[in-house]
């Protein structure tokens, strides 16, 4: 592993037809470049035959139209399967409880009509962290803004992981690479909410006692409308179904304030499965100023750059972020021809990742 700390490989998005004339040139398809880059790059060889290896990928939305395509997902189930390795695909569910994307059945919906089925992706697709994002296993941490991760149970179980990211902007926190694949994608709900609101929810005098939030809870956390602290795993659904906004979650963060939650969450899941167990694969298609839990996809803010892969985390995410600001922008996007919310500085995430020991800022790239 150590010897591939830095190293980032590229295969470029453009078909660079020097035939015109000749359609049938399968060797330019990016699905074929992905298997040319992970066998030159021999990114997989940490994987053993036998290993149980989570494939993390993103389902998109309901109305996201440009979230990773899953016949990508397909070839690095093959090539992972020809190791002689066990791969299933895998995702976590969303912060809250009413939506179907907050639960395990939810999420295999949702996954399902937008193309990720066994067939397709010739795997199992397991939600993670189980039916209701509850199913984690406890690390103590010890962080400046994070004590804990909740780490979502099949991944913290996984001998290997390799995450594939389409990479995109983030409103929040800048950008949505693979630190946040690992940092929000791997964790149970507990710490998805620590991530974005550093206070519990809490239960004000708009009160009205209609009984929704006990209701609804599923750690009978709340008794006598008062939250139990020890009990409160918080999921968010008490103040879904508060029709009187009795119930405060404040602040949302935003800026450098998420991104570090990102990557100590991040730096949890990694401690779990040894950084030394996961690679990296960050597609820089579609890149849209929003991250693919949004229920619509907006214009792409530069043209398709191609694949981007790393055995470290802090490489392959900054490699990415300087092939965003060295790309042309496209003016017709929600950004118009900006490249960044201007309260999240994409370097934010890589910078602290970087501090605390997750990889490293400076990579050297190699086109494949």
């Amino acid at each position: 592993m150590e010897e591939m700390n830095g190293y980032v490989y590229f295969s470029d998005s453009r078909a660079e037809v020097t035939k015109p004339e000749e359609w049938f040139q399968p060797q330019l398809s990016l699905v074929n470049k992905l298997k040319r880059l992970i066998d030159e790059s021999n990114l997989f060889d940490f994987i053993d035959r036998g290993d149980i290896v989570a494939v993390k990928v993103h389902f998109g939305e309901r109305g996201t139209t440009k979230y990773l395509r899953p016949v990508y997902v397909r070839k690095v189930v093959e090539i992972i399967k020809n190791i002689g390795a066990k791969p299933f695909v895998t995702e976590t569910t969303g912060l809250g409880m009413t939506r179907d994307k907050n639960t395990a059945l939810g999420r295999l919906l949702i996954a399902e009509e937008n193309g990720f089925t066994q067939q397709t992706v010739s795997a199992p697709i397991v939600i993670a962290d189980g039916l209701l994002g509850l199913d984690y296993v406890e690390v103590d941490l010890g962080e400046k803004n994070l004590k804990k991760v909740y780490v979502a149970k099949a991944i913290a179980e996984a001998d290997a992981v390799v995450c594939l990211t389409h990479f995109k902007l983030h409103i929040r926190a800048g950008i949505g690479g693979s630190l946040k694949n690992v940092g929000l994608g791997c964790v149970a709900k507990p710490t998805k909410y620590d991530v974005h609101v550093p206070n519990p929810p809490r239960i004000t005098e708009k009160c009205k006692k209609c009984g929704e939030c006990i209701e609804i809870c599923p750690t009978n956390a709340i008794i006598d409308y008062k939250i139990d602290y020890e009990k409160c795993v918080r999921c968010l659904g008490c103040s879904e179904v508060c029709t009187h906004e009795a119930i405060e979650v404040s602040p949302w963060l935003i800026g450098r304030d998420i991104a570090e939650r990102i990557v100590e969450a991040a730096k949890g899941v990694l401690n779990v499965v040894g950084k030394e167990n996961f690679a990296y694969i960050n597609f820089m298609i579609d890149v849209t100023p929003h991250c693919d839990c949004h229920p619509y996809s907006d214009n792409p803010i530069i043209p398709d750059v191609g694949i981007v892969a790393s055995r470290d985390i802090v490489s392959v995410d900054t490699a990415c972020i300087d092939f965003l600001y060295k790309s042309k922008s496209i003016p017709n996007s929600l950004l118009g021809e900006e490249k960044m919310w201007e309260w999240a500085d994409p370097y934010y995430q890589v910078k602290y990742a970087e501090e605390l020991g997750l990889g490293k800022m400076k990579y050297r790239l190699f086109k494949v």
